[in-house]
């Protein structure tokens, strides 16, 4: 019985990390580039030539943001997506706010910008697919009109800039 569970764990743990093994391959690497460069940048305006143990959680945090929601999507068998949703955005974009002005953490403030950052990949990939991201709008309301997500996304880019100055002051 015993040697059964043991079995079933290590059966599980293999899955999972099949699992992990295909969050890794699947994600772009334009998109982990991008955000390894976004996140260097960010660094070196934070602590210019004095890097602190500090940095070192940062960067740890933004690592992680690369492969967060993705590894959300696939564990909990999201589909379609709800991080891939307005709403979803309008609300991170609150937590992620709350996050690098109040939270001395700076493992917190790398993950939220890193994931702030996947999103804006995402929405800029799925514009050069289909012209739209009319899918990012399908839990509030019919289409969107392609002027007005172009300014949605131009407002949530901004956002993302604003809380990178708010990290980086």
């Amino acid at each position: 019985m015993e040697n059964e569970r043991v079995t079933k764990s290590n059966i599980t743990v293999e899955i999972s990390m099949d699992k992990v093994k295909v969050i890794i391959h699947q994600k772009s690497r334009v998109y982990v580039y991008v955000t390894l460069a976004y996140l260097l940048s960010v660094g070196l305006f934070k602590w210019v030539v004095h890097p602190s143990l500090d940095a070192l959680w940062f960067f740890l945090g933004g690592a992680i943001g690369i492969y967060f929601l993705d590894t959300a999507e696939v564990f909990f068998a999201l589909f379609p997506s709800p991080f891939r949703s307005v709403v979803f955005s309008v609300l991170f974009a609150i937590v992620a706010f709350f996050v690098v002005t109040s939270s001395s953490g700076t493992i917190g403030s790398g993950l939220v910008l890193s994931v702030y950052l996947q999103m804006i990949l995402w929405q800029i990939g799925e514009w050069k697919l289909t012209g739209q991201t009319n899918s990012w709008y399908r839990m509030v309301s019919d289409p969107v009109s392609v002027s007005s997500q172009k300014s949605i996304f131009i407002g949530f880019g901004i956002v993302f800039l604003i809380l990178s100055y708010l990290f980086v002051r």
